[in-house]
Order: C-alpha cells, then structure tokens, then sequence
C-alpha cells in the first residue's frame, strides 16, 4: 500500500495525459472551472468550451459580474445546468465573502455552493499542495480493484471507507500532490476504464489484486441503475412575423435557467408504449387562453425526435404555430426574441439543435 503512490507517480511521468489547457495550472479559478467542467462530461467536449467560457470570462471577477444569462447561454449544451448556477453564485461569494480569493482549504472549499469534497480536494491538491485524496468515480473504480474492495461503493459505509483508504495512499511530499492527482484522474480514465481496462499492459496488475484473483469485471461492486423513465411531451413554436416566442425556464429543475420553446406537461411512457400526441397542457408558465385557438390549425408538426438525458429518455414532437399579431398577455418569463437572436440565448440542446437546422428554412 506505501508503494502505491510511487508505483503511479511513475506511470505518469511516462504515460501520463498531456495537452489539455487546464493542465499543470496553479490558478484556483482555472482548475475550478475545469473540474466542474469534467464532472459528468467528456475530456474532448469539455476541452473546446472551456477555453471558449475562459475568452469571456477570463477572471473571477469577470464571472461574478456576469448576468446569469450570459453564463447560461456559454453553458448550453454541456447539460447538468445546476453546475453553471452553482459556478456563478460561486463565483459571487468568493468575491464578496473571500475578498475574491480562493479559499487554500479542501474543508472551505467545500462550503461553496457546487463544490463537494472531491472537487474540494482537487482544487486544494493541486493549487495548494494540500495532501488530500480526491474520491471521484474514476478514483473508487481503480481503489476497488487494486485493492480488491468488494463493497457496494454506492454505500454510503463503503464510500466512507474507501475516502480513508484514498488518504492513507497520498504521497508524503506535498509537493507531489499536483502530479499524484492528476496521475489519478489518468490513470482512471486511460488504463483502469470502466469497460475493456488495459490490464494487458498495466504497470500496476502484478500488484493489482483485482486483476491476481481474476475479478477486474466484477469489480467495483455497485448496484444496477433501473431503467431511465420515458416521457413524451410537445413544444409549441410559435411565430409571428420574424420573432420566435421564447420561454425561460424555472432555476431549478431540467433544464433550470435555460431559454425554451412552451412546453406541454411531461406524460411518463409506460415500457412499451409508443410516444402518443397528448392534450397540450402547459407545465410552465401559463399561456395565455388565446393561443389554443391556433392550436389546432398548426402548420406544421414535427414527427418525435429522442433526446437522452443521464437518467430518463424523452420523447417529444414541435408543433409550429403562425400567429398573425403578438400575444396580449404576456408573463414576465415570456419573450418574443428576433430570429438573429435566438442562438445567443441558452437554450437546452434539442432545442439549440432544431434551431440551428430549421431557422433559415422557417423564416
């Protein structure tokens, strides 16, 4: 166990991940950003719009000062929207409550809203030393076969447990905890991979207890995810001359902060149900009753697309509607936005993707 950090200080001083912008950098505002950036989301999709986020808000303050909107519109697409909420009040308390400097701390740090204690860990490892372990998923995956831990990890003892074995695997130097987090991190995700690891080629297997007692597949141990939920719903385009009427969404929730099309209620799809058109019935906000006399006479609908999320499928169709004047009621999260305008919002990505097919052919 007390070779385990050099063992993997030394995979990475040869195999290690190079390249990524992030990367190397003391700056806790930089390696926040990616590590909220990475949770949930690919090196490749996150590599691209991290340095686009950085040329718009290249400072701390710079994202403090930020409209929600303008950092929501940088967010859309990269899903989980919570974490750009939670990254702009973040940014808020820090320069308000922390003089606009990072808290040098894993257990402060862990106190700002959308840092739990891995990213906590990370932030503090790698800008300032602090020899604390990071827990992520990559991280328990590679600690459960190394050391052959055949708990749930989803079990909030076992998680415990394994935070404890993290920490007493650290290296001595403090100064090696850059290089020892970000061996993790690599490690994880190149060699001991969920699917098909590399074991063949491992540097690690002859001390890989996983990999002596033949249970690389079964481990780690965690309990099967149910099936995603399936849901049907339609949204309503609604367009009056070269506006579109736009929707913002709720803070919370699917999709939270984010600009939308209206929306009909989400009916759950039972196993083997078809998507089926439904009564339209607004879930947010409430329309104004003279839109449904347009409902039936729409001009186009759209057949369903599929949009995956992490943990529930949705079904859903557009329904086009030409009005020939602007709606008169009108609710404060209601907007008619010009056709030039439309992708500057944040928009969820099936609605930023008809937008960008269909667009130039509505209008």
């Amino acid at each position: 166990m007390s070779d385990f950090s050099s063992r993997l200080l030394e995979w990475y001083a040869i195999h290690g991940r190079t390249g990524m912008p992030w990367q190397k950098q003391k700056d806790p505002y930089l390696v926040w950003l990616s590590e909220i950036m990475l949770q949930q989301t690919q090196v490749e999709t996150v590599r691209d719009r991290y340095t686009a986020f950085l040329k718009t808000f290249p400072t701390l303050i710079d994202l403090a000062n930020a409209p929600i909107d303008a950092v929501m519109s940088l967010w859309a697409g990269l899903g989980y929207y919570s974490r750009a909420r939670n990254l702009h009040a973040c940014a808020k308390i820090i320069m308000q409550e922390h003089g606009g400097v990072f808290p040098n701390k894993a257990s402060i740090l862990e106190e700002l809203p959308g840092i739990g204690p891995s990213t906590a860990a990370a932030i503090a490892a790698f800008c300032f030393d602090e020899p604390i372990s990071i827990l992520d998923a990559n991280v328990k995956r590679v600690l459960a076969r190394v050391f052959a831990f055949e708990q749930d990890i989803k079990n909030t003892k076992a998680s415990f447990e394994l935070w404890q074995l993290a920490q007493s695997l650290v290296p001595k130097k403090t100064k090696e905890m850059p290089a020892y987090t970000q061996a993790l991190m690599d490690f994880g995700a190149t060699v001991c991979t969920p699917k098909n690891p590399k074991c063949k080629t491992c540097s690690m297997r002859r001390h890989c207890q996983a990999f002596i007692e033949g249970k690389v597949d079964i481990l780690p141990i965690q309990k099967k995810k149910k099936k995603p939920d399936v849901f049907f719903c339609e949204f309503l385009l609604v367009i009056q001359g070269q506006e579109v009427l736009m929707v913002k969404r709720p803070p919370s929730g699917i999709w939270g902060g984010l600009w939308c099309l209206p929306e009909s209620a989400w009916s759950k799809l039972e196993e083997g149900q078809t998507a089926q058109v439904r009564s339209f019935k607004l879930a947010y906000p409430e329309m104004p009753a003279q839109l449904f006399r347009y409902y039936d006479s729409a001009t186009k609908v759209l057949p369903p697309q599929k949009h995956i999320f992490t943990h529930r499928v949705l079904f859903y169709q557009i329904r086009m509607i030409h009005l020939h004047q602007k709606l008169e009621q009108m609710t404060p999260e209601m907007q008619w936005v010009t056709n030039e305008k439309i992708t500057l919002l944040g928009l969820p990505t099936p609605i930023q993707r008809f937008m960008s097919d269909y667009l130039q052919i509505i209008f």
